[in-house]
């Protein structure tokens, strides 16, 4: 048995197995739970009558409390008799102080007054677009429609353009496929999920980020370490967690375009109904296209593939008063790419030695559910249950090489939730379930893999309302190939006082991997694949602390935050691409781990305009082929910084965000093969994106440009001229893609 490895004698096994049941099966049976709360509100400026999101409010005496939304709502679970007192606060706002003495039968309406300090200063805040939360237990950072709308974010893979924390990049040359990068690693030890149902897994990994239109989003939580145990057991570096509008909140219809010089085209288009009896609905349509050929610099491919999209989504939700609440969920997407040389033409050239040619074919239908309870009687109680199933093929070629996969899943989460004395302390627990069949072909190989995980976890949360939180949980899930896992996790937090808090977190993760879905750039090389036999689940330990403090700078809300996290693995599935004629997947056997260092200052020297500056630090270290290396294509550190401002009445707005990339370790660098030489390391660069709009009513137009510098990595293709030959690589990309581009769009809405 190899050192690191989670498996169990058979008495030991039943052992815990009956211990962990036990003690599940006493608390309850259910999982991640609707919010069923009794007293209802939003806070707003008394003076501009605007939402405030971020702010706090707390129930006396039972010490109960919520943060308002990003549109300003709060909801509090409440159980004590009446009378009550409500206390509201937010930076740079007046302290309100509340006391009801029945129970409003509406949502009430909480204006707070704008703050004055010592001085007689004008104390200034503001909506803020990315909000850092100093309440949740767990680090969180939040990201509002408004952060979105600062750049052309057609689709999730562009959605963190201003965030520092998440990193997009290209996985390889020539099929236009994204991945994303959290605390140093890759994006899939990042759990992506979609109102907490899973979103990008399976064979939406190489894809998915651009699977889900950036109208349709509300807003994205990026919770920093592992989750909780709730969402399930994948987190290893963090949870993200895409909000969609809602059909019972969303605007009544909306439209947008967006266009670019080098071809892309999209509209999107939304339309939501409330009818009576407490039931809405939504549509969310969008299309998309690129027919232009583009070679920019002139090696015969393709800049990005050619590009048709047609994704629909339709949304219902229905509410039973004090009895019930329920979601549905279909959703429906056709991905076509065609990419490659400028000169490949389909009827003439594919399955033969000619030009090269790539064609991506995604085809997805999934339908999801939400549906919990309510009791008026005992609002702390509540039971709900989530599903989704999803069906996805998707039909590939590279050259002559071809790739199909069929995808069938089905996902299921109950919660429970309850109390135990007061409401200081929660307790959820619940079951889960995932079935997976993957049926994949490349060649002449087949590859067929049926996944079965049962679950069931608990989650004891404790919250004393003034300095003290913590969230313990643990969870125990059954693969019917790898046998019983057992995840433990545990958050703390302490708060110094309402504006500063300093967060511990520690637990462990883990997956399975799926080599081809996962790892599509493969595919864009001639390297010889080798999968290693019988590959094991990766697991890993993730431990990290995280400062926060809000304060004013210059009269007007500040915020500086700063973590540390250390990923150790105790498995992984090793890509060893060191041979640059082979791609080897194998178990780990040696250490690999990550350091990760990241603070961020966000500031308003003056009114409306803001300024986030951040910088990273990334030590991330593998055994490839028994030596203990950098990661490759792992930048050692990064640096963002991006200013906003806009005019007083908002009419108009700039953005602009300079990035800066450090060094990166490329694999098998270093050698001059037949003529073609690749580096040992690439190149230090920044980009520089800019944008501006100009607000109406309803009615906002946008233009803008992405590479101000102009920066491109040279030859990100090797032996492009050869495509068939034995060099030919288009995987080791570390640098932007595409030069300077241009867009813009409009956007209208009938609230």
């Amino acid at each position: 048995m190899r050192k690191g490895t989670f498996f169990y004698s058979q008495n030991f096994k039943k052992y815990m197995i009956q211990k962990i049941f036990t003690t599940i099966l006493m608390i309850g049976i259910s999982t991640s739970a609707m919010s069923q709360l009794m007293i209802r509100g939003v806070v707003k400026d008394k003076q501009s009558s605007e939402t405030l999101p971020g702010a706090a409010v707390i129930l006396q005496p039972s010490g109960q409390n919520a943060i308002t939304d990003i549109n300003g709502h709060f909801e509090i679970q409440y159980n004590e008799p009446m009378p009550v007192t409500i206390i509201t606060s937010f930076i740079g706002y007046q302290t309100d102080t509340l006391k009801i003495s029945d129970l409003p039968d509406q949502a009430l309406t909480i204006k707070l007054s704008k703050s004055v300090d010592l001085k007689q200063v004008d104390i200034k805040s503001r909506r803020e677009s990315t909000s850092i939360s100093t309440i949740s237990t767990i680090n969180t950072t939040t990201i509002t429609q408004q952060e979105l709308l600062k750049a052309a974010c057609c689709n999730l893979s562009e959605s963190f353009e201003t965030n520092p924390t998440v990193d997009v990049s290209f996985s390889d040359a020539v099929t236009g496929a994204k991945q994303i990068h959290m605390l140093g690693l890759d994006g899939i030890y990042t759990q992506i999920q979609t109102e907490n149902l899973p979103l990008i897994y399976g064979l939406s990994s190489a894809y998915g980020l651009g699977f889900t239109p950036g109208p349709w989003i509300e807003s994205i939580q990026i919770n920093k370490g592992i989750g909780s145990v709730i969402n399930g057991f994948e987190s290893i570096t963090g949870q993200l967690n895409i909000e969609l509008k809602k059909p019972q909140s969303a605007e009544r219809f909306f439209i947008n375009g967006y266009g670019n010089n080098e071809g892309r085209m999209e509209l999107n288009l939304q339309t939501a109904h409330n009818f009576k009896h407490h039931i809405s609905t939504e549509l969310l349509a969008h299309g998309s296209m690129n027919n232009l050929k583009m070679d920019d610099d002139g090696d015969g491919f393709l800049n990005q593939p050619l590009a048709k999209q047609i994704n629909l989504y339709n949304a219902w939700h229905v509410a039973v008063p004090g009895k019930l609440e329920a979601q549905l969920k279909i959703h429906a997407l056709y991905d076509n790419r065609i990419g490659g040389q400028k000169d490949f033409d389909y009827d003439r050239d594919y399955g033969k030695p000619t030009f090269y040619g790539v064609g991506i074919e995604n085809k997805l239908f999934e339908v999801s559910t939400k549906t919990g309870t309510i009791n008026p009687g005992k609002p702390y109680k509540s039971i709900a249950l989530l599903t989704s199933s999803r069906l996805h093929q998707m039909d590939n070629y590279y050259g002559l090489k071809t790739y199909k996969g069929d995808q069938r899943s089905f996902y299921a989460n109950t919660i429970y939730q309850t109390i135990i004395h007061d409401t200081r302390q929660y307790v959820r627990s619940g079951l889960s379930f995932r079935y997976n069949h993957y049926s994949e072909k490349s060649n002449d190989s087949a590859f067929y893999t049926n996944e079965i995980i049962p679950g069931a976890y608990t989650e004891y949360s404790y919250n004393d309302s003034k300095s003290v939180s913590f969230v313990a949980g643990l969870r125990a899930d059954h693969h019917n190939k790898f046998g019983w896992m057992i995840t433990p996790r545990i958050h703390f937090k302490y708060n110094f006082n309402q504006l500063t808090s300093i967060r511990l977190s520690t637990g462990t993760g883990w997956r399975t991997a799926h080599v081809y879905a996962e790892n599509t750039s493969v595919f864009a090389s001639s390297r010889q694949v080798i999968i290693a036999d019988n590959l094991k689940p990766e697991r890993a330990w993730n431990s990290g602390v995280n400062f926060t403090k809000k304060f004013q700078l210059f009269g007007h809300d500040a915020a500086l935050n700063a973590d540390y996290y250390y990923t150790t693995f105790m498995n992984q599935v090793i890509v060893d691409m060191e041979d640059i004629h082979k791609i080897q997947f194998y178990n780990l056997d040696g250490r690999s781990y990550s350091h990760y260092v990241q603070a961020e200052l966000n500031i308003e020297p003056v009114q409306n305009l803001l300024l986030r500056m951040s910088y990273k630090y990334n030590q991330v270290k593998t055994t490839v082929s028994d030596k203990l290396v950098d990661k490759a294509l792992t930048p050692k550190d990064k640096a963002l910084f991006n200013v906003e401002y806009s005019i007083h009445d908002k009419s108009w707005s700039f953005d602009a965000t300079a990035k800066y990339t450090g060094l990166s370790r490329i694999p098998g660098g270093g050698v001059n093969d037949n003529g073609y030489v690749i580096p040992s390391y690439s190149k230090k660069f920044m980009t520089l994106n800019a944008q501006v709009t100009k607000n109406f009513k309803k009615f906002s137009v946008y233009a803008g440009c992405e590479n101000i510098t102009n920066y491109t990595q040279k030859n990100p293709i090797i032996a492009a001229g050869e495509p068939f030959s034995d060099n030919f690589d288009a995987s080791l990309i570390w640098g932007p893609l595409t030069g300077r581009m241009f867009y813009g769009g409009f956007r209208f809405t009938i609230k």
